[in-house]
């Protein structure tokens, strides 16, 4: 970049100032006992619209110079661009189409709620344009999904983003046989914040359950969920704590295989100083693989199990030409995780199982209730963040306990809070995301990299069918941030993938 000497240190301290900010969601996330409450909501809003406003800075200073910056998406020589900025482009009309549906409809909102009456003070709205039944709910997700939008595009651009003395790391410069295969170093560094960061979360959730303390940790004891088996770490309902954990160990253990491959490039003391390094990372895979059974959720478990089955056959196609051995110790690591969080949680986990048709009948009043709401607003949706609010209208009579404010089904709930026509926008760009890998442009990625992050999404979509995953907020930004790095990452032709 051609620009001034004030422009290209403010230029470098948006970057640091980015990469601290993108560290910090991750890990302030989880422990803010999930970003459940208003002001840890808040904190992270902030966060992620300061990394929005950064990301715009950088482009200014881009576009005020002769010249893009080092960037792999950027560089005219690099294979694929016109597809990636294509691929740009739709991404970003699908994230702006999400933010207008949102804004448009807190501010032709129908309705303001008046909680203190139990009421709704109608308005004049158009009728034909997206619109709420509870403004200030839906001016609240409004301001969600911007802060996530920065987090997201801000978390993609710097990945994206190259200096100089990390440019040999780029997967389409690929001149020399240590290059090509090895993943850029902010996407190591961002994997190793992630694998620290849910490790030392998931002992501490062993640790108190083993313990048996009712306080979320150690600290608070939660208004909902008072039983110490009801809750896990800093998550007030375990099955979040479970989505959590098996939406990360697979993008964990694709992390490490991806490290794996990079290896057998190299020359034999620099592999051996690789594999030092990332021996580490199986036992933290193995940690935060159990705390799903030992959370004694029983979504969690079904989805755990699912997601050990295919992260297994994924490890034996990618050992496929290995002798007989090495393909036995993808299978001994699979028994040790569920040996491992049965012989911890089982004991409370198995009458739970039992009851499962139980527990899911239990639900089905609900899901009734839902139906109907989808049914009555089927196009435009009763508001982004309303459900809470309409549920009343619908719920069978019942204690107040009953009035639950999420739907325990992601799918049908943005059904009814979006609509048919807001739905479309969310579900065509998270295609558009899970499909980048296979259009070329970006991050080189081993595909077996790419299919257990594909299992750690596809697990967590899983839970949404039966639980409200991307409800809480941690949840939904570590779900971002996978669906961030898969964004960037490309293949190769057939014949060099390794």
């Amino acid at each position: 970049m051609h620009l001034d000497r004030p422009q290209r240190r403010l230029y470098r301290f948006s970057e640091w100032l980015t990469e601290g900010l993108i560290y910090f969601a991750i890990v302030f996330g989880p422990w803010a006992f999930g970003t459940t409450q208003d002001w840890s909501i808040r904190v992270m809003n902030g966060v992620g619209l300061a990394l929005g406003l950064l990301w715009l800075v950088k482009l200014g200073l881009r576009w005020t110079g002769e010249r893009l910056p080092e960037r792999g998406l950027s560089q005219s020589a690099a294979p694929g661009t016109m597809r990636e900025r294509q691929f740009t482009r739709l991404l970003g009309a699908g994230t702006i189409c999400i933010l207008l549906y949102c804004l448009v409809s807190a501010v032709n909102a129908r309705a303001i709620y008046q909680p203190e009456q139990w009421n709704f003070q109608y308005r004049h709205a158009i009728p034909w344009l997206p619109h709420s039944y509870d403004s200030a709910a839906s001016w609240a997700a409004f301001w969600k999904y911007l802060a996530l939008a920065g987090l997201f595009w801000a978390l993609r651009d710097w990945l994206l983003t190259v200096p100089p003395k990390e440019a040999p790391d780029l997967a389409w410069e690929g001149k020399s046989a240590s290059t090509g295969t090895r993943l850029p170093a902010r996407l190591r560094r961002l994997f190793w914040v992630l694998t620290a960061n849910g490790t030392v979360l998931a002992v501490q959730g062993l640790m108190q359950r083993v313990e048996g303390g009712n306080q979320l940790l150690w600290l608070v004891e939660p208004r909902i969920n008072r039983t110490a088996d009801a809750q896990f770490g800093p998550y007030a309902y375990r099955s979040n704590a479970a989505q959590y954990f098996n939406l990360l160990w697979p993008a964990v253990l694709g992390f490490w295989w991806a490290g794996v491959s990079s290896l057998r490039r190299l020359r034999t003391a620099a592999r051996s100083a690789g594999q030092n390094r990332l021996a580490v990372l199986l036992p933290c895979v193995m940690i935060m693989a159990i705390c799903p059974l030992v959370t004694t959720s029983r979504g969690g478990a079904i989805v755990l199990v699912g997601n050990l089955i295919m992260a297994g056959g994924i490890l034996t196609m990618a050992h496929w030409q290995k002798p007989w051995l090495t393909k036995a110790r993808v299978l001994l690591g699979m028994a040790v995780v569920l040996g491992g969080g049965a012989l911890l949680g089982w004991q409370t986990l198995a009458p739970r199982m039992e009851m499962l048709h139980e527990g899911y009948e239990g639900r089905e009043g609900l899901y009734i209730a839902g139906r109907y709401m989808a049914r009555d607003n089927a196009w435009l949706g009763t508001g982004p963040g309303t459900f809470e609010t309409m549920y009343q209208l619908y719920r069978r009579a019942g204690p107040p306990e009953d009035w639950l404010a999420q739907m325990h089904n992601d799918w049908l709930e943005t059904l009814i809070t979006f609509g048919s026509l807001g739905a479309v926008p969310i579900f065509l760009t998270l295609l558009l995301v899970l499909a980048h890998w296979f259009r070329g442009g970006g991050i080189h990625a081993n595909k077996y990299f790419v299919m257990l992050l594909w299992v750690a999404l596809g697990g967590c979509l899983v839970h949404a069918y039966f639980d409200f995953p991307l409800q809480i907020h941690s949840v939904l930004t570590l779900f971002l941030v996978l669906c961030a790095v898969l964004s960037c990452m490309t293949r190769r032709e057939a014949g060099d993938e390794r």
